[in-house]
């Protein structure tokens, strides 16, 4: 399958921030590749100055190929539940309903790249390549029991901190919509827990050991 318009969108972001460089590599920044839903951290990322591009179906901008492209998030307004995208098939951005965007991206598998600037005080982390390890349907099974348990250790320290529930995430009243049990969270929040349960997993065989029970 191939992924189109890739060179055009890292050139928006690029000469949007000044930056020289006929790459997103060769500007001197950090790339990395999400293979996760996760909104927030997005719109975190955007607001840190990250470049974020997405990776969707090209019919969603008018492409007739069939193939999937990228884009480029240039602005997240939450209030009015609108996005501001760069348009790669007529190179120019566009606003678009937010929840129909998201709709769309889940549905395409939710794949993007992210990158930052770095300098020499940046960690560059370099984790084991665990991407040929398969884990069985008990380690499976198992790393959803330690998802769990993960998120009820974190919901056991948020409360000693003073949070509790509710709608929306609010840092001044201490209050979260991901307090609640894990099974009642949705598939994009139970993502992040599984992920680092099924990593260690995935570690720990890579280093020879055996899981048994």
């Amino acid at each position: 399958m191939d992924i189109l318009y890739y060179e055009k969108c890292a050139q928006f972001a690029l000469q949007r921030r000044g930056m020289a460089g006929s790459s997103l590599e060769g500007s001197g920044l950090r790339v990395y590749k999400r293979y996760d839903f996760n909104p927030q951290a997005i719109y975190s990322a955007v607001g840190k100055g990250g470049i974020v591009m997405p990776i969707v179906s090209g019919q969603f901008f008018g492409d007739t190929s069939g193939e999937m492209v990228y884009t480029l998030i240039v602005a997240v307004n939450n209030a009015s539940r609108r996005i501001e995208l760069f348009n790669p098939v007529t190179e120019n951005t566009q606003t678009y309903a937010l929840g129909e965007f998201l709709d769309r991206w889940i549905l395409d598998g939710s794949d993007c790249i992210t990158a930052f600037r770095v300098d020499e005080k940046t960690y560059q982390p370099n984790p084991t390549d665990l991407s040929d390890i398969e884990l069985s349907d008990d380690l499976k099974a198992l790393g959803e029991l330690l998802a769990a348990n993960a998120h009820n250790v974190w919901a056991l320290e948020r409360q000693s901190e003073g949070w509790t529930y509710g709608p929306k995430r609010d840092d001044n009243k201490l209050q979260t919509p991901d307090m609640i049990p894990y099974t009642e969270l949705p598939e994009t929040e139970k993502e992040y827990d599984r992920k680092m349960a099924t990593s260690t997993l995935k570690w720990l065989i890579a280093m020879g050991y055996k899981v048994v029970s």
